[in-house]
């Protein structure tokens, strides 16, 4: 892809996570960054990511101050919907305080999550050594290129373009306030991406090991019985790594993707909200009988129409992330299991070799106490059926929001109907 043509070949797993894990580092929520040979943790990148992830949140919460200091911003304060206000504010502390964690927690975890590619890489030179396998960093490359820009592009089209249509004046406070909002939701929406990429190249891995562990392949690739064992061991040992790798990926991300999907659960449905309203709000335009009337509201929620719009492109990055993660966590556990069962296979398929027998019996001992899961938070299992839990969370939310602003204007329209029967009275 044309895409390819402005990074270089990649010859390594270094090279192939270099873009996602630099794009990381920019985002201040991991102290290493690097390519080619390795990883590195300097003193002067933790002080860009703990600096630049200080400023960031400084210079937001200084030019929403500087906003909230202007009289035009405040008289459209004051016309807007209260339970729209509070939701924006309730965002912006939330949003502040996940990105927070998500920098500490892993600036503390980042020797641990450098770990993590060192061993995949120890294990990628056995494979291409010994194995003779072919790892394709190019494809994953590829595809994490594609997918990151798309999103970005998408994220901060939407966000750039809200702003300003919404700006009437102030508009560089404005375009400040939303990048220093880009970046502090970006780093905790990004870190589920970099999640999304390692949990594929333990998917990738155990794909491979399934093929290099049929008897077939190992019958023909290696025909000398002693050397075969000596493989089928290095093969098992590498499927028991891959399984401890789980763990340790849930050691790194775990707590930040469940503050994250938290964060990312109560904006989505605060944007549905949203969304209903000014749905709503377009339904009683339609009511109205006076041509006149109907025109001038039409007039007056036109851009209320075209924020609609980006605030629906603005929910992609973090409903696809909240949505698809579940997903590749529960493939790569299923993948894993059919190793374990093809390596259970091996003392039928070589009965005279009592190397494989013990092998198989002490895989079985290892297996029945490592019963590895992607989790997040305190141990949820991180597979489809959390999804079922996320949607019933996001609709009992949402409905409670619309009972609130329901509730508000049947308040409103009592309220109008005591005055209009009042004046009619002449009280």
């Amino acid at each position: 892809m044309a895409v390819l043509y402005f990074f270089r070949e990649p010859e390594t797993l270094y090279d192939c996570a270099s873009f996602i894990c630099g794009l990381q580092f920019v985002m201040c929520c991991n102290g290493f960054s690097g390519r080619g040979s390795g990883f590195a943790i300097t003193r002067w990148r933790r002080i860009y990511s703990l600096g630049v992830a200080g400023l960031t949140v400084l210079m937001l919460f200084v030019s929403l101050s500087a906003l909230l200091g202007s009289e035009e911003i405040r008289r459209r304060m004051a016309a807007a919907d209260t339970m729209v206000l509070s939701i924006a504010a309730l965002e912006v502390v939330m949003s502040t305080l996940v990105f927070v964690v998500a920098v500490v927690s892993l600036q503390a975890a980042a020797r641990r999550h450098q770990r993590i590619y060192v061993r995949l890489s120890a294990m990628d030179t056995l494979l291409t050594r010994d194995f003779g396998a072919n790892l394709n960093y190019r494809k994953l490359l590829r595809k994490n290129i594609v997918v990151l820009v798309s999103v970005t592009v998408l994220y901060l089209g939407a966000i750039t373009s809200a702003v300003i249509q919404m700006a009437s004046g102030k508009r560089t406070l404005f375009l400040l306030s939303a990048y220093c909002y880009v970046c502090v939701t970006g780093g905790p929406h990004f870190t589920g991406y970099v999640h999304m990429s390692l949990v594929e190249m333990l998917y990738i891995r155990f794909r491979l090991l399934q093929k290099l562990l049929s008897p077939r392949f190992l019958e023909w690739r290696f025909p000398q019985r002693q050397l075969r064992e000596q493989r089928i061991r290095q093969a098992v040992a590498i499927v028991q790594e891959l399984h401890q790798l789980i763990s340790e990926v849930n050691g790194v991300f775990g707590y930040v993707l469940w503050m994250s999907m938290a964060h990312d659960l109560t904006i989505s449905t605060s944007e549905l909200y949203i969304i209903f309203g000014m749905g709503v709000a377009s339904m009683e335009e339609g009511l109205e009988h006076n041509e006149a009337e109907r025109k001038l509201k039409l007039e007056q929620n036109k851009d209320s129409r075209v924020l609609l719009g980006y605030v629906a492109l603005f929910m992609a990055a973090p409903l696809y992330k909240l949505l698809i993660g579940p997903f590749y966590c529960e493939r790569t556990v299923l993948e894993a299991r059919r190793c374990l069962r093809l390596i259970e296979h091996l003392d039928n398929w070589y009965p005279c070799s009592p190397a494989m027998r013990q092998l198989v019996n002490s895989l079985m001992s290892w297996r029945l106490q490592s019963r590895q899961q992607f989790t997040i938070g305190l141990d949820i299992r991180l597979n489809r059926t959390v999804l079922t839990l996320f949607v019933s969370i996001l609709v009992n939310y949402l409905l409670v929001l619309i009972q609130f602003a329901m509730t508000q204007k049947m308040g409103e329209h009592i309220e109008q109907q005591k005055v209009a029967l009042q004046d009619w009275i002449g009280i």
